[in-house]
């Protein structure tokens, strides 16, 4: 029975993240290391649309050691995924060209309902009751640093889900001018 080795890397807001699995039939998934590095891509492109070129290298120097970690585990395949920080930069294009150019890493832009989709089968696959628990009305909520999603669940149905530009960083950035102005920011 084959053994395969899987990486899934996500360029986030506040992080990027990277986790490693063993994936086999026997066993299913089990996860092998799990690495994070903060870095607030969206504090750029909330607050000037675009990320800066200095975060740019920040952030590929960090790819690249997320790379040399697959290679350490025998990664077989990976999958990098990108969502709002990205998605909403101006400069996005050139982003994901530095990052293929300088970690060898392509990275894909994921629209914010394939990011909602992803965080359900990830909520449905941890938690046993999940099935049973939509069909109660269930609202789950996912408070991010770029924004505020509330999806609604009725009889086993998703019935709407709401995005609101109002995520942690959003937050930091608007309030931002009180700063100077207040004692106890």
């Amino acid at each position: 029975m084959a053994v395969k080795t899987f990486a899934a890397i996500e360029v986030g807001s506040s992080q990027l993240e990277m986790k490693v699995y063993e994936i086999s039939r026997k066993l299913g998934f089990r996860e092998l290391d799990h690495v994070r590095y903060i870095i607030e891509l969206g504090s750029d492109t909330y607050s000037k649309g675009m990320i800066g070129y200095e975060l740019v290298n920040e952030m590929c120097d960090v790819l690249k050691k997320f790379r040399l970690k697959m290679e350490e585990y025998g990664a077989d395949a990976y999958t990098a995924v990108g969502g709002s920080a990205l998605r909403e930069a101006e400069n996005r294009d050139l982003i994901l060209d530095q990052i293929q150019i300088k970690t060898g890493l392509r990275v894909k832009i994921i629209s914010n309902a394939e990011q909602r989709f992803l965080i359900f089968k990830s909520v449905a696959y941890k938690m046993q009751n999940f099935e049973q628990l939509i069909q109660e009305g269930t609202a789950i909520v996912d408070l991010g640093s770029g924004s505020l999603q509330v999806s609604y669940f009725d009889r086993g149905v998703l019935q709407f889900s709401q995005n609101i530009r109002l995520g942690s960083l959003r937050i930091r950035e608007i309030l931002s001018g009180m700063e100077g102005h207040t004692p106890s920011f």
